[in-house]
């Protein structure tokens, strides 16, 4: 009777075999939080750039509980339950280091696994620090016979410590090892200490503004600049396979086993007229802060008055913006797309508008002069294909309530189908890239007092050959908006703005805003001629009603999370609680 099962593998065959050790290491690395978590748009929705749809939107409940000011320990799962998630990868990560003490895999391979591990370990502080602040360190795995899980909370500056030394090891480890496109390096392991420091400098963390944290910060961030990458020519490219590691630090590709839960992206942004979910849409505060070509903003800082420095129309407001705009968002009357969705599959333009001159009811005869679109043979209206008219006749099974006139075009995938679990898309998603930490520098050398080399690196960012805007010179107040400003546009979606907004200690004005749009979008085909697939628009911008309300900012401690009632219980209130909460 004593035979192996053959349904499962041992301990022992897993943590002294280099192959299975290294599968058990890949599972780890679920521990990384992705960019698009929790829900689809990470905490974007939390902040001045996006509002998600509560329909489809499956953190619904958690987002309006942030914003009405009503997150509370025992709600907060409603958002996020990162807590639960991450400490039961560090347990993993933990069982790792203790059951490799002994093993019989040779140094030269496990090594670097233990490397990866640190680094990943270290991630997960990190990203327990920036949502709770200071949280137990946990370095052993707790048995289920355990009497206890009474762990008290460690200080910030002791958890900051911690994944600094984690970063450490794992840059000894894994110094002289051939970097490959999605797993730990010794420049992933740099560019984390790198992140921990500028957040360790920042004013949450830092409310006596020490230089000498700022100046620990800009060592660090030097030595991941200096480690080799360059930005890549073409923005668009970064976001498609394979991973661009000319500036991608760490990134990976999905596959249908491994990517963003359902269908993923293309029908979390896609419009909701192209028969899609549209979970989260751009703010107006958002488009506004994409420049015209000449580097003027379109508004001034009321986001209502228009630059007339600028030469902005506001009836024309899609032409001359910054090339990033063009990348990132898909707006009324944007160049056709293809939407590829079996006997769907189409390509056409972005047709959010309605009739500038209805017939009662909306009915025929209409001043369109294309009766069908020449890209795809679909009847036309004077309505557009994405209006709620449209929806209203019963010609698409969608029209949500949050509609801002937006929608996001960063990371789909419009060589691939609508909606597939089979289809292997070709997104890549970027954890870190050398562009965040040539902005992170120019953070730095604003807080040391050194101007020109922030502006240096900023405009590094902006000169991109894809990009090429012109360069920023402004100084003092003006260069920090800039700055911010450049880090929306730049990491957008790539799980910065929320944090970067609770680190500044910057929310008020900027997360508890009304969410603005386009309230009205109408289409005149009075004068249009066969072939001329667009009229003149009309566009009346403003609040929509339909969003979340979002009270006024609750004050300090509303820069972190609190901590679920449930894990208090579970320590005998060991673990106490954020003030505030």
């Amino acid at each position: 009777m004593d035979k192996k099962p053959l349904d499962a593998i041992s301990d022992d065959a897993v943590f002294n075999d280099p192959t299975f050790l290294q599968n058990y290491v890949y599972n780890v690395y679920n521990g990384i939080k992705p960019p698009w978590s929790p829900g689809s748009g990470g905490f974007e929705t939390l902040t001045d750039v996006a509002v998600d749809q509560p329909e489809t939107h499956d953190r619904a409940a958690g987002v309006r509980e942030y914003l009405q000011g009503i997150l509370s320990p025992d709600n907060v799962t409603d958002l996020t339950n990162i807590w639960n998630e991450e400490y039961g990868y560090i347990r993993k990560a933990n069982i790792f280091f203790e059951k490799t003490g002994n093993s019989a895999i040779s140094p030269d391979k496990l090594n670097p696994m233990k490397g990866e591990v640190h680094c990943i370990r270290a991630w997960m502080y990190f990203e327990l620090m920036r949502t709770y602040g200071g949280v137990p360190i946990i370095t052993s795995s707790f048995a289920l016979n355990d009497k206890s899980f009474d762990k008290p909370r460690n200080t910030y500056d002791e958890c900051a410590k911690f994944v600094l030394d984690e970063c450490d090891q794992s840059i000894s480890l894994l110094d002289g090892i051939t970097p490959s496109p999605g797993k730990i390096s010794k420049a992933v392991a740099l560019a984390l200490k790198a992140r921990m420091l500028l957040y360790m400098a920042s004013p949450l963390n830092n409310p006596s503004n020490d230089k000498s944290k700022w100046q620990a910060a800009e060592v660090a961030t030097k030595a991941v600049i200096d480690a080799g990458f360059t930005l890549h020519p073409t923005l668009e490219d970064l976001f498609v396979k394979p991973v661009k590691t000319d500036e991608i630090i760490f990134g990976k590709s999905f596959t249908p086993g491994n990517r963003i839960p359902d269908w993923g992206y293309n029908y979390d942004y896609w419009p909701c007229g192209f028969d899609a979910r549209q979970r989260l849409e751009p703010t107006q505060t958002l488009i506004n802060m994409f420049q015209l070509t000449n580097g003027k903003y379109p508004y001034q800082d009321d986001g209502i008055t228009v630059n007339s420095a600028s030469g902005y129309d506001p009836q024309n407001p899609n032409v001359n913006r910054d090339p990033r705009y063009y990348t990132d968002i898909i707006y009324p009357g944007c160049k056709p797309v293809t939407i590829n969705d079996g006997a769907k599959s189409t390509v056409r333009t972005y047709e959010y508008w309605e009739d500038a001159n209805p017939n009662p009811d909306n009915a025929a005869p209409y001043l369109n002069p294309n009766k069908v679109d020449p890209l795809n043979g679909q009847d036309l209206f004077d309505f557009g294909r994405d209006s709620k008219t449209y929806w209203v006749k019963g010609l698409t099974p969608f029209h949500w309530r949050v509609e801002t006139g937006y929608t996001f075009k960063k990371l789909t995938d419009f060589s691939g189908p609508r909606a597939s679990f089979d289809y292997d898309y070709a997104q890549v998603v970027a954890f870190m890239r050398v562009s965040e930490f040539y902005l992170n520098y120019a953070e730095i050398q604003i807080a040391l007092g050194n101007e020109p080399l922030a502006r240096q690196y900023i405009n590094m960012v902006r000169k991109r050959p894809s990009v090429n805007m012109p360069d920023i010179t402004s100084s003092g107040a003006d260069l920090v908006k800039d700055y911010r400003n450049e880090r929306a546009i730049e990491l957008l979606l790539e799980d910065s703005r929320f944090f970067d907004l609770m680190r500044w200690k910057a929310a008020p004005g900027h997360v508890d805003i009304p969410v603005m749009g386009l309230t009205k979008v109408t289409m005149d085909w009075t004068g249009a001629h066969p072939g001329d697939l667009l009229g003149k628009l009309a566009f009346t911008f403003g609040v929509i009603p339909e969003a979340e309300v979002r009270t006024a900012w609750k004050g300090d401690y509303y820069y972190l999370f609190p901590i679920p009632n449930v894990e208090i219980k579970k320590s005998n209130n060991a673990i106490k609680q954020n003030p505030g909460y």
